[in-house]
């Protein structure tokens, strides 16, 4: 299975294993699984540990591109197609948050099932959202 970890479940893969869904974690551990992880997460969690809203423990955000190439995991950026393709994403139940909302497009357009455990993301199946949680 190709996946897209969200930046909730990366922090907890990476930090706090236990918080992840059995069934996240299962295939986050799955060696047939490829697990990608987008810049876009690594954008807003060097934002909110810049203002003081993220801390990671143990893991410094410098090291975190590399750990993660060690591990096996697959850095996707964000592609010019991915960014506009947000405008036509519908904005649902007050879901406005632009990183979670970029992660939905860049799992759509690359056919990545999303790993993720935000309850309002289900809404967006719809639309070619593939999820797990």
């Amino acid at each position: 299975m190709k996946c897209l970890l969200d930046t909730s479940a990366l922090i907890w893969a990476m930090i706090e294993p236990d918080r992840l869904s059995k069934a996240a974690r299962n295939i986050i551990e799955d060696d047939s699984s490829v697990m990608h992880v987008s810049a876009v997460s690594l954008f807003e969690m060097s934002i909110k540990i810049s203002i003081g809203k993220l801390s990671l423990t143990g893991i410094s955000i410098e090291d975190l591109p590399g750990l993660l190439y060690k591990r096996g995991v697959e850095i996707i950026v964000l592609d010019p197609f991915e960014a506009v393709s947000l405008r036509a994403l519908p904005v649902k139940e007050n879901h406005h948050d632009p990183f979670d909302r970029m992660l939905v497009c860049q799992a759509i357009k690359r056919n990545l099932t999303l790993i993720s455990p935000d309850d309002k993301l289900p809404q967006y199946r719809e639309y070619g959202l593939s999820l797990i949680w």
